[in-house]
């Protein structure tokens, strides 16, 4: 029997899933870990060059040292070399929070000759490989250059400042166009299939292959519980990660304390001319507690209501929202091809977003385009509770029993027999125990962002504290903490019954 001859495309397929590689994530993040901790060591030395040599000249306190335009980019060079230097020589802090360590083929310790020689294949390695991934965007940066000039008007161009041709009429333009993208698809086709085996031949995806600067030193990069010593661990302080983390928490205090402008001489001298100040703190006057204040036209009380049905809308808004977006966040719910991947990655980035904004800048941003009141403010508690909750609900979802979910799917439930009796189950008591614990947060949060235009009792707090009445800024804070002890108390017990 005669077998077919397969077509070119099957053949480029074949081809392609021959060069396929697996960039190891642990050694990649390690290596970050480790540059960033470097780089910002260099930037501590930077900060201190230019503080001493103000300290010892007479200078403009805003003066900085003069340094060449390149120095940027050779500390980052520099940095990159002493971190893939760092995890060859020694035990680095990205390879220790990892787990990994270098060793030979009998999981023995790797010897210095070894190492050295190891370090200079990584360092080609690495070296390589960001001028693979290098080619491989340069195709989309070309793209995203011939965008540019067409919006903009700058004309046709694929490298910035570089015009191949004016836009003229539309038809010379459209020509333009197709033609450099038509350049531009055969140029990516190319590149990607360079960098393709040039990672293929570093970082080899197939089964029982190693990177290729382990295949050339005969070592490989295992687990440190599986690398067999001869005698006793060295102690932490002795080691390269150890005396590294001692050095990067001295700087860094040193630099901080210094950046912080940390005066104890000014606290403890002023703190004797604030007796007057922490004795009206402490006689809280409540007069407007029950009356309306004449320029506020409203009570504390209201203010303090309004702030806790701020967080509760905002807590059970927050929660409608969180709920399906949990679902999309879960890698074990919709990671099953591509475009669960990207659902999963878009969804992540979103609840990391919207967790890095404090409510506090989004009630400013609110309250300026949406007018003051109770509406900015739970406006900006809502998007932060969407994020925090989407993220908790998630991760709630990732860490349940398996079990359940593989019995049903055995027996041949479909993806919502799955949901209802495999995963809800498990999820409902800790979504109940988030969710009030993420109302207890609210409550405290509004108090804060009512000062920026929010609305509730932090309006009372912040006029009181403009026109320098502390007996009512007391009272304020009286009432504050009371609210917040009871909802603390209140949530926590109903938290405890849940789970």
């Amino acid at each position: 029997m005669t077998r077919r001859p397969r077509s070119l495309s099957t053949r480029l397929a074949a081809a392609w899933t021959a060069l396929r590689f697996r960039l190891p994530k642990d050694r990649a993040a390690a290596l970050a870990a480790d540059w960033g901790l470097l780089l910002l060591l260099s930037y501590c030395t930077y900060y201190l060059i230019n503080y001493w040599y103000r300290a010892l000249n007479n200078v403009s306190p805003v003066y900085r040292v003069p340094f060449p335009d390149y120095a940027y980019v050779v500390a980052a060079a520099a940095t990159l070399f002493l971190a893939i230097l760092w995890e060859n020589l020694g035990t680095s802090i990205g390879w220790k929070s990892v787990g990994l360590n270098h060793a030979d083929r009998a999981n023995q310790p790797l010897r210095f000759l070894p190492r050295t020689a190891h370090f200079a294949l990584d360092l080609a390695s690495w070296s390589l490989t960001a001028i693979a991934a290098a080619l491989a965007l340069a195709p989309l940066a070309g793209l995203g250059t011939l965008l540019y000039g067409i919006v903009s008007g700058s004309g046709i161009m694929v490298v910035p400042s570089i015009v191949l041709g004016p836009l003229g009429p539309w038809y010379v333009a459209l020509g333009w166009t197709m033609a450099v993208v038509l350049a531009l698809v055969a140029f990516g086709y190319a590149c990607w299939w360079t960098a393709r085996a040039l990672l293929g031949w570093l970082w080899p995806g197939r089964r029982g292959t190693t990177p290729w600067a382990d295949r050339v030193v005969r070592s490989q990069v295992c687990k440190s519980a599986d690398v067999v010593c001869s005698g006793p661990p060295r102690p932490w302080w002795r080691t390269s990660w150890g005396l590294m983390t001692l050095l990067l928490v001295g700087v860094g205090v040193y630099v901080g304390w210094l950046t912080a402008q940390v005066n104890l001489a000014t606290l403890i001298r002023r703190a004797s001319s604030t007796g007057d100040y922490w004795q009206k703190l402490v006689t809280p006057d409540f007069k407007y507690f029950l009356v309306p204040e004449p320029d506020l036209h409203d009570t504390m009380l209201n203010g303090i209501i309004q702030t806790i049905f701020m967080a509760l809308l905002a807590t059970l808004l927050g929660f409608v929202f969180a709920l399906p977006f949990s679902f999309l966040g879960a890698r074990n719910m919709v990671t099953k091809n591509r475009l669960g991947w990207g659902v999963y990655t878009v969804t992540r980035a979103f609840f990391n977003i919207g967790r890095s904004i404090e409510p506090f800048v989004m009630a400013v941003l609110f309250a300026t385009t949406l007018g003051y009141g109770p509406f900015a403010g739970c406006l900006a508690l809502l998007v932060h509770t969407v994020a925090a909750l989407g993220k908790l609900y998630s991760e709630q979802i990732e860490a349940i029993d398996p079990g359940p979910v593989e019995a049903i799917t055995a027996c041949g439930g479909g993806r919502t027999q799955i949901l209802r009796y495999g995963v809800v189950p498990q999820v409902v008591p800790p979504f109940l125990a988030f969710t009030l614990y993420r109302w207890d947060i609210n409550v405290r949060m509004a108090t804060i962002i009512g000062m920026v235009g929010g609305g509730g009792i932090g309006r009372f707090f912040n006029y009181f504290k403009n026109e320098l009445r502390w007996h009512e800024v007391g009272a304020v804070i009286v009432i504050i903490a009371i609210v917040v002890w009871i909802m603390d108390y209140i949530s926590g017990r109903v938290r405890e019954r849940i789970t």
